[in-house]
C-alpha cells in the first residue's frame, strides 16, 4: 500500500505544477488591468522586456501582481503577457500572488536595447509564485 502513495503524491506534485507559454502565443492583459499604460509603448532611449505567466490549473484564478522598481504595473493572469519598456540599465522586478496565496519573488535584470528580456511567472508545487528569466 505504501508503494501506491509515493508515485500518487509524485504525480500529484507535477501536475500542480504550471507550464511556461510560448511569448508568441500569449495573450495580452486587458487593459483595465495595467496600471503604467505609458510603459507599454516604445519610447526613445527605452529597451524592452516580455513578461510571460504560465499556464496550468494551479494558481488559475489568482492574480500575479507585477512591480517593476516597486511600483506597481499590472495584474498576470495564465497565459497572458505584458510587453514593457524601460530605460536601459538595471531594474527590479518583482510578482505576487494576490486573493489566492501568499509569497512573493523578485529578479534583478539588466535591460539593454541590444536584446530583449524575456521574463515568466510561474507557480510550482507549493503555493508561491515565482518570477525567472525566461527562454520561451
Amino acid at each position: 500500500m505504501r508503494l501506491f502513495w509515493a508515485p500518487a503524491v509524485a504525480t500529484l506534485s507535477v501536475a500542480c505544477s504550471t507550464t511556461p507559454v510560448a511569448s508568441s502565443s500569449a495573450k495580452p492583459i486587458p487593459l483595465e488591468r495595467i496600471y503604467a499604460v505609458e510603459a507599454t509603448k516604445p519610447q526613445q532611449g527605452h529597451a524592452l522586456f516580455v513578461v510571460t505567466r504560465d499556464k496550468g490549473w494551479k494558481g488559475m484564478v489568482c492574480v500575479a501582481r507585477l512591480y517593476v522598481d516597486g511600483d506597481l504595473v499590472a495584474d498576470l493572469k495564465a497565459s497572458e503577457q505584458i510587453r514593457l519598456y524601460v530605460e536601459e540599465g538595471t531594474h527590479l522586478i518583482g510578482v505576487s500572488g494576490e486573493r489566492c496565496f501568499g509569497g512573493a519573488s523578485q529578479v534583478s535584470v539588466d535591460v539593454t536595447r541590444a536584446k530583449p528580456v524575456l521574463l515568466r511567472v510561474s507557480t510550482g508545487s507549493g503555493a508561491d509564485m515565482k518570477i525567472e528569466p525566461s527562454a520561451f
